[in-house]
């Protein structure tokens, strides 16, 4: 007795059409980047630390993760809703929109890529090659517990030779703007490094 009906094959779809992801959305994947081994601390509060680590360059940019620590009463925050993008609830707040994580980067001809800019005014048609006529800092994937959160970001483009800077505030954990300057030769040396997978 045939309980379960026969399996039909499947039509044939032949070769699916990959979305391409344009260098400003992400690293490439089938690049070997150069890595920089960077532990440099954007922001210290008595209860939070926000870390800047792993920097992977890319001839079209930098993926990087920044991680969050943070210690004493937790009450009802949500690390998790403040270090992602949800859509939350608390996104409309303006209070809070003031008093969230800020970082970025300005780099040497002073354009800045933050966390916090406006979403991207994306052309109105499908243009594989168009570009935003600004850097773009993307948060990616991440996670962590309630005490500590990692997250991914890609920085797009490679900053140009001089002076790469790096800010950060968040008001709501006790962390005023603090600003610093990034080691950046050792960053644009990692990029020359960077390697195609495949030929």
């Amino acid at each position: 007795m045939n309980f379960f009906p026969n399996v039909e094959p499947l039509p044939d779809r032949g070769d699916c059409d990959e979305p391409v992801i344009p260098v400003w959305a992400g690293a490439p994947e089938d690049v070997m980047p150069g890595v920089v081994p960077v532990e440099l601390v954007l922001g210290r509060s008595e209860s939070t630390v926000v870390l800047l680590t792993s920097i992977r360059a890319f001839p079209t940019g930098l993926s990087m993760h920044l991680s969050v620590r943070v210690r004493g009463p937790l009450g009802h925050r949500d690390l998790h809703a403040e270090m992602f993008d949800g859509p939350f609830s608390h996104n409309a707040d303006t209070d809070w929109q003031a008093r969230r994580l800020k970082w970025g980067f300005e780099f040497a001809d002073g354009t800045r890529a933050t966390n916090v800019d406006p979403f991207l005014p994306l052309p109105d048609h499908d243009d594989p090659t168009w570009e935003p006529d600004r850097p773009v800092l993307m948060g990616g994937g991440g996670g962590g517990s309630p005490r500590s959160i990692d997250r991914d970001y890609w920085l797009w483009p490679l900053p140009p030779a001089g002076t790469l800077r790096v800010a950060c505030e968040w008001l709501d954990h006790g962390i005023e703007m603090t600003v610093q300057d990034v080691p950046l030769a050792p960053i644009l040396d990692a990029a020359t490094r960077s390697a195609p997978l495949w030929p």
